[in-house]
């Protein structure tokens, strides 16, 4: 508890103050008294009033409520207190106080200029005073973020200004404007007191982090219009139309009350028939799209590309019903509605905004598509698709079909025509229906039932239907294949089978069921991971099989990776064969550390112990949120530090470090943090583990020297006691002996071209000479290919698996050898 505290003496500190003026000023239900408002806070007309130079700073010690006071004391702990731990008290405490001053004074100078142009929000927002611990800790959360790894600053950047921007938009208040300043001043100090120059290039980021920055965007802005049902002020250019994903109909007896004695008039004319038509249906209605991009949100969280073609497709929805209740109806709609909502700029402003808000989160999940990799069965998506559309003309016809024959339910009775051009508004929420006149109206309980229930019904039964798609394992991947190819992989499948279990891979199974093999196709070409899978007897069969299945498709099959004991099969085939990497295998049983040659692994071995670094052998779903989230930290500084996107195919990222089967073992100094991990995928025999792979390997920056040493010597001397056969260090791809490397043909001098290329951006031959240093057994790994004459078109396909996601500038450094 004194460390947590000395850590964190300004934050502290400050929560502290705040608590103490709260009670000594009975500001702590209900915020400053009436008096005292002008003197603590800050604003245009509060400064004029005071000329209170502290007032700034004052205005940030100071809350509105009780909630907010909560609120307010949380994030100066857990929030500004995690800013101090990266940047120290003195730069904490030099934030708070810059920040604050310049979200407040910088905010109140561009307040005075919008009133002087007598511009609508500078005049609507003219008297408010400001209380807002927040614009301080978002200004000193941003300066924080220039002291954090790339994985929190991105996080912290990117996120925090989404948030801010979105609460600005939809609410607008003063406090919400000082924020975004002290935000950006912060930013700027940040860079300042870190001593770090102004980047234009975005720092890289791994499939999994780049689609949890998109998810959590996605949620930020479906959530936006919560800010307006809920907020009691109504400024922001967005306001209005959050105001539409509520039930704000009007009541019966409100309109009665206001409309007596002049019933007939147009405006209450509307209003009767609005408040008609409210009810539970429209309450429920109203958040029902909203909650839609919620679910997608989650879903994208866990990878599944199908939630982010929803989110892309509802907020292409949400964007076109707005350009067509703010544009198209109030452009050529009734009097009244024109009148209302097409008069000056505002109504032009609102659209621009409304439209253009959805439309940039569709195009930025598209961009980003290639991140979501979770792919689920065809049969799956169109049983969501005939769900959903079944349900959409089910409703329809019942809309129109009941509307029909019991049309002299409504007032005035409506015609077949008029009950089409109503169908597509029972879709939509409700607060959309205050923009155009209501033709009739229901005065039956049945018609009542159906002009109320089919939107949420539809909306609802979308939702379920989602959830299997983003949520269920079941479709996460063709269930029924992988499950039939993990049984055959715990008979057998070499030390790398377990590749064969990871997304991106299909399955083709023997016809006898009893082997395996996973591929891939790409541009034409199949790609094995690996050999077959199941008993070594069965593997021949199969790969000649396998050969026949190709080539009735039209792929041309390419076995990748596979040990050499094929290479009599491959021979007899007539297929030509190369050796495209060598596997570093150490056995257990037979490890030692003893002798000269092994001075570096026992020097490494002898560091941690000095330093009280130990080797923790566990599995992701074991580990502690501090752990896995130092983990992904880890991870992203990696990534980032690559001018090219981060591999896959045969190399594992963090979401393969995920699977339960996988073993994760860590270095873990004296105070609990993580400097090393790595990931080691099991051999089977049998049923039973008869060796360990390894596959995953980051270090913390500023690490011990010789930590990973440390962690494989670990992993061997671990599996000795457990009586494991072998430990692979894997196969750095393109990587060899000098002597196995040199240019023979021109296969082999294409393979020493990619080598160099690729070796200044991922290391693979420094990664293979690190492994040496564990006397392994080399054991070379083929690739079998049936037609030289492919060669070129499999280069291309092995590229477009390994990099998916290169980008054409990317490819052209790529080919210079720049990386």
């Amino acid at each position: 508890m004194r460390r947590f505290i000395s850590e964190r003496r300004v934050s502290i500190s400050i929560a502290g103050l705040m608590l103490v003026l709260a009670f000594v000023t009975g500001s702590l239900l209900r915020g400053p008294r009436v008096r005292l408002r002008p003197l603590v806070g800050t604003g245009l007309d509060a400064f004029l009033e005071t000329h209170n130079p502290f007032s700034p700073i004052t205005s940030v010690l100071f809350a509105s409520g009780w909630f907010e006071l909560l609120l307010s004391i949380a994030a100066l702990v857990i929030l500004v207190g995690a800013a101090e731990r990266l940047m120290g008290w003195w730069r904490t405490l030099l934030a708070f106080v810059v920040t604050a001053y310049a979200g407040a004074g910088i905010g109140t100078l561009l307040q005075a200029a919008g009133l002087l142009a007598r511009e609508v929000w500078a005049v609507r927002i003219q008297e408010f005073i400001v209380f807002d611990p927040f614009t301080a800790i978002s200004g000193t959360l941003l300066t924080a973020s220039a002291f954090a790894g790339p994985l929190w600053r991105r996080r912290v950047r990117v996120l925090g200004f989404a948030a801010l921007i979105i609460v600005f938009l939809y609410s607008g208040q003063p406090s919400d404007l000082f924020r975004i300043i002290a935000a950006l001043a912060g930013l700027v100090l940040g860079m300042v007191l870190a001593r770090t120059l102004p980047s234009a290039r975005w720092a890289r980021s791994s499939h999994y982090e780049a689609r949890s920055l998109t998810a959590v965007l996605l949620m930020i802005t479906a959530a936006g219009p919560f800010v307006s049902i809920f907020t009691p002020a109504r400024y922001g250019p967005l306001h209005p139309l959050g105001l539409l994903f509520r039930d704000q109909l009007p009541r019966m007896q409100t309109v009665i009350h206001h409309c007596l004695g002049h019933a007939t008039s147009p405006g209450c004319h509307l209003q009767l028939a609005l408040a008609s038509i409210n009810g539970p249906g429209t309450v429920l209605l109203a958040p029902l799209p909203l909650v839609v991009l919620i679910v997608a949100a989650l879903g994208m969280l866990r990878g599944r590309r199908s939630a982010a073609l929803i989110a892309i497709a509802v907020n292409l929805f949400l964007a076109l019903v707005a350009a067509f209740y703010y544009g198209f109806l109030p452009a050529f709609g009734s009097d009244e509605v024109v009148s209302d909502y097409a008069s000056g700029l505002e109504p032009v402003a609102r659209l621009a905004v409304s439209v253009l808000v959805p439309l940039v989160i569709a195009a930025l999940i598209a961009i980003n598509l290639r991140h979501f990799t979770v792919r689920i069965p065809r049969r799956s998506m169109m049983r969501f698709i005939v769900t959903v559309v079944g349900t959409f003309v089910v409703l329809c016809v019942l809309y129109l079909g009941g509307g029909w024959l019991d049309r002299l339910q409504f007032r005035p009775a409506p015609s077949l025509l008029q009950l089409l051009l109503d169908l597509p508004d029972r879709f939509v929420p409700v607060g959309f229906l205050r923009l155009e006149t209501v033709p009739f109206i229901p005065v039956a309980p049945f018609t009542r039932i159906l002009y109320q229930g089919i939107g949420p019904v539809f909306w609802l039964v979308f939702i379920a239907a989602t959830l299997p798609l983003f949520f269920s394992d079941r479709n996460r991947y063709s269930f029924e294949e992988r499950d039939r190819a993990r049984l055959l992989l715990l008979e057998g499948g070499g030390s790398i089978g377990h590749m064969a279990l990871w997304d991106g891979n299909d399955y083709w199974f023997s016809a006898d069921g009893r082997a395996a093999v996973a591929y891939r196709v790409v541009s034409g070409v199949a790609l094995t991971t690996g050999g077959p899978l199941g008993r070594a007897e069965f593997a021949a069969g199969a790969v000649r099989q396998f050969a026949v299945f190709c080539d009735d498709n039209g792929w041309t099959p390419v076995f990748y990776s596979v040990d050499d004991e094929f290479q009599p099969q491959f021979q007899a085939m007539g297929w030509s064969t190369m050796v495209v990497a060598e596997e570093t295998i150490v056995h257990p049983a037979t490890f030692s550390t003893q002798g000269k040659s092994w001075q570096d692994v026992r020097s490494s071995i002898n560091r941690a112990e000095r330093l009280g670094v130990r080797a923790v052998w566990t599995s992701w779903a074991k580990l502690s949120i501090a752990h896995s989230a130092q983990i992904e930290a880890i991870s992203e500084s990696w990534v980032a530090d690559k001018k090219l996107p981060e591999l896959g195919f045969t190399l594992g990222g963090m979401d393969e470090l995920r699977d339960p089967d996988v073993a994760v073992l860590l270095a873990l100094g004296d105070d609990d943090v993580v400097e090393a991990v790595t990931s080691w995928m099991p051999t089977y025999r049998e049923g039973e583990i008869v060796g360990w792979t390894l596959d995953f390997m980051r270090r913390r920056p500023g690490s011990m020297n010789g930590v990973m040493e440390f962690l494989i010597a670990s992993a061997a001397l671990l599996m000795q006691q457990r009586g494991i056969e072998f430990m692979s260090l894997s196969a750095a791809p393109l990587a060899r002996r000098e002597s196995a490397s040199e240019a023979s043909d021109g296969t082999d001098r294409l393979l020493a071209f990619l080598a160099r290329t690729l070796e200044p951006v991922y290391g693979f031959q420094s990664l293979f000479t690190f492994k040496q240093k564990f006397k392994p057994e080399l054991k070379a790994m083929l690739m079998a290919y049936p037609d030289p004459l492919a060669l070129p078109a499999i280069g291309a396909a092995l590229g477009r698996a390994y990099l998916p996601s290169l980008s054409v500038s990317q490819t052209v450094r790529f080919l210079r050898g720049r990386g």
